[in-house]
C-alpha cells in the first residue's frame, strides 16, 4: 500500500480513549459495501455518473463568490479522556470518532506514489503507530475530509472513490485487486449524500505487520464552507489484529452532520 504521510498544521494531536455514540444521520440500513466475486479475480468497476468526467485532472474552480470560507481548521474539541471525540472541519461538516482514536483535526494526511496522490484534512486515526517499523507511523484506520467545487455530489463521490487506485497500488499493473460498490444514496441533515465502498486485497507487504487487505469508504454531501461539496472518507486496514469491522465504519459515517 502506498505511503501515508501526516503533516501537523496547528497544535499537538491529543490521544484519548473509549466508545462512539450514534449521532446525526443513520448510515444506509443493511449496507454491504464492496465484496469480491467468489469465482473471479477480475476487479469490478462501476460506470461514472453522467455529470462530467470524474477522473479529469484539470484545475478545479474555487467556491462561488461570497461562499463562506475559513483559512484554518476549527479548534480541536477538548473532551474528557475516554469520551467520544467530535471532529469539526473546514467544510462545515462534523463527525465523531470513538475515544480510543487520535484527534488529528489540525493535520492533513495523504498517500503519494507512482499512480498519483491523495490528501485529506480534518483527520482522526485509530491504532496509531501499531507497526513501529514504519517511519511515518502506521495506523489501523484513518478518517478525513476534502472538498470539491464545480462538480455535483455524485461526481465528487465517484471521483474520490476512484482515488483508491493511488492509495492501494504500488504500480498501475500490480497484482492488487480493487472492487467498487454501487453508489448508495441517503441524506445528511436533509442534504443528499452518496456513498461508495471500496475493497482491496493482495496488498504488498513491506513488514509483517502490514495489511494484505483494506477498505476505503467515501461519502460526498453538501459543503457549507470552503467548498460546495464535502467528501468524507474512512480507510481501514484489514487482516491485522484489531481491525475495524464494517459496522464500526457505518457508525462513524452515521455521525456526519452539518456543524451549524
Amino acid at each position: 500500500m502506498r505511503l501515508l504521510r501526516v503533516a501537523a498544521l496547528l497544535g499537538l494531536l491529543v490521544f484519548v480513549g473509549l466508545v462512539l455514540p450514534k449521532l446525526g444521520p443513520q448510515a444506509p440500513g443493511g449496507y454491504q459495501g464492496a465484496a469480491f466475486p467468489a469465482t473471479t479475480t477480475t476487479p469490478a468497476t462501476s460506470t461514472p455518473p453522467a455529470a462530467g468526467s470524474p477522473l479529469a485532472t484539470s484545475t478545479r474552480p474555487g467556491p462561488p463568490p461570497g461562499f463562506p470560507s475559513m483559512e484554518f481548521p476549527p479548534p480541536q474539541n477538548i473532551v474528557p479522556e475516554g469520551d467520544p471525540i467530535p471532529i469539526d472541519t473546514r467544510y462545515g461538516i462534523s463527525y465523531t470518532v470513538p475515544g480510543d482514536w487520535r484527534d488529528g483535526s489540525q493535520a492533513v494526511a495523504g498517500w503519494e506514489g507512482d499512480t498519483g496522490s491523495v490528501t485529506f484534512g480534518g483527520i482522526a486515526m485509530y491504532g496509531y503507530d501499531y507497526c513501529p517499523e514504519h517511519r511515518d507511523g502506521a495506523r489501523k484506520a484513518i478518517t478525513g475530509i476534502t472538498g470539491r467545487n464545480g462538480i455535483d455530489v455524485a461526481t465528487a463521490a465517484f471521483e474520490v472513490s476512484r482515488q483508491a487506485e493511488a492509495i492501494f497500488r504500488d504500480e498501475p499493473d500490480d497484482g492488487v485487486q480493487i472492487v467498487y460498490s454501487e453508489p448508495t444514496e441517503f441524506a445528511i441533515d436533509g442534504a443528499p449524500a452518496i456513498r461508495y465502498s471500496v475493497a482491496a486485497r493482495n496488498l504488498a507487504q513491506k513488514f509483517d505487520c502490514d495489511p494484505t487487505e483494506a477498505t476505503f469508504d467515501v461519502v460526498a454531501t453538501q459543503g457549507y464552507s470552503n467548498a460546495t461539496v464535502a467528501v468524507f472518507m474512512v480507510q481501514t486496514d484489514q487482516q491485522i489484529d484489531g481491525a475495524l469491522e464494517p459496522a464500526d465504519v457505518d457508525r462513524i459515517i452515521s455521525t456526519l452532520r452539518h456543524k451549524k
